[in-house]
């Protein structure tokens, strides 16, 4: 389970630094984002997005990423009182 919603999250971060991709003109190899998009449209990609999405509805595992994301926006704020 963890390694759908890794996948997941990896698809949604290359896919969003999509626009900075640089290829070269030349190359015919496809590209790591080219790799993503078609492991994710693949069976399997489908089946690990769908298992994400699910997990991201369960309540246990949204307090956890509330938490992991109050922790993150305390550690980034300069103006934080430390004990807080």
């Amino acid at each position: 389970m963890k390694k759908s919603i890794l996948f997941f999250l990896t698809c949604l971060f290359a896919l969003s630094c999509a626009s900075s991709d640089s290829k070269d003109a030349g190359s015919n190899e496809p590209g790591l984002v080219d790799k993503l998009i078609e492991k994710a449209n693949s069976e399997e990609g489908q089946k690990a997005i769908q298992m994400g999405k699910e997990k991201l509805q369960d309540p246990a595992t949204q307090e956890k990423i509330k938490g992991m994301m109050s922790k993150d926006k305390k550690k980034k704020d300069p103006t934080a009182i430390p004990g807080q």
